[in-house]
């Protein structure tokens, strides 16, 4: 899965679930760390798994700064992963290192090195019970083990559904063939006797209005989700900026467009799959005992509106 991954965390996005929270992970996700980060211990290590750009890292250092503790974060991420620029220059007492290529069921750590092992929506990703097993192992005695993890009925999770169910329309992949078959049929555009020619092109109205026609499918289907999913803001680029570009040029865009839809449905089946019930949720705590770890905290989140946001668990490293 490290290939589409890769590419999503290039884009610059600081979550895994795209737009469905604003900005990086705030409010109840921020404070939810925040003294699980502050009872850091100096010469700690963490480690961060499925960290992606690095949140989780930079969220303890944030949370450390002025304090006299020092320590280092890794961060793990199956996919190629890094710190941009600005982070990596900020000095500071937590080193912080991303580490790319790096899967959670066998990490490169001595066994019991490990002060604090956290992930935030990237653990779930993963082979739960080799990870589980991972994690004990390179936990030291009375380590902490604390996951945000996503909830089966969060709205992360509905709402990327939703898409998930849009994309899924027959009438998405064929808007994209209309794209094709249109382009071809306009030719060459190049001034504005070219668009007198296509409006008068009975081919090119056909298909216009095609396109027209499942552009207002998708929309009624779920209008939001249709907007979510950035296919209308790439038909309109399509039309609007790239009416002019060469023929090579419109066919690349739409071969773009087809890969970013289908790794789009990648990363949300993924996504879906990867989400915790209670079914699934119990049948994970019950591996604690026989993985050392004894659960301390288990609640779900909400935001400010009560809507569901994730899981939290907390748990701890027994004496061997």
């Amino acid at each position: 899965m490290n290939n589409h991954w890769s590419e999503y965390w290039q884009q610059g996005h600081t979550t895994s679930f795209g737009d469905a929270l604003s900005g990086n992970y705030e409010g109840i996700l921020k404070s939810i760390w925040q003294p699980i980060f502050s009872g850091l211990q100096d010469g700690f290590l963490a480690v961060d798994i499925g960290t992606g750009n690095g949140s989780l890292p930079l969220l303890i250092r944030e949370s450390l700064e002025g304090s006299d503790i020092k320590g280092e974060v890794v961060g793990i991420d199956l996919a190629e992963v890094k710190l941009t620029e600005k982070n990596l220059a900020e000095q500071s007492n937590t080193a912080i290192k991303l580490l790319s290529n790096e899967a959670s069921e066998s990490l490169p750590f001595a066994t019991g090195t490990v002060d604090l092992y956290t992930s935030q929506f990237g653990f779930e990703y993963s082979d739960i019970d080799l990870s589980l097993k991972e994690a004990s192992r390179v936990l030291k005695d009375n380590g902490q083990f604390s996951l945000v993890f996503h909830h089966a009925n969060s709205m992360i999770i509905n709402r990327n559904r939703k898409i998930l169910r849009l994309v899924e329309q027959p009438e998405a992949e064929q808007l994209v063939t209309c794209l094709s078959d249109i382009t071809v049929a306009m030719g060459k555009v190049s001034s504005p006797n070219d668009i007198a020619r296509i409006k008068q092109d009975l081919n090119c109205e056909k298909i216009r209005a095609q396109i027209n026609r499942l552009i207002k499918h998708l929309v009624l289907f779920d209008e939001k989700a249709a907007q979510d999913c950035q296919l209308m803001m790439f038909v309109a680029q399509f039309f609007k900026d790239g009416l002019f570009w060469p023929v090579a040029k419109k066919q690349q865009f739409i071969e773009f467009i087809k890969l970013q839809m289908d790794t789009l449905k990648l990363r949300l089946r993924e996504l879906l799959n990867a989400s915790f019930d209670e079914a699934k949720l119990g049948q994970f705590i019950s591996r604690f005992n026989q993985n050392l770890l004894s659960l301390i905290e288990l609640k779900v989140l909400k935001n400010e509106q009560n809507e569901v946001l994730a899981w939290y668990l907390s748990a701890q490293k027994n004496n061997e």
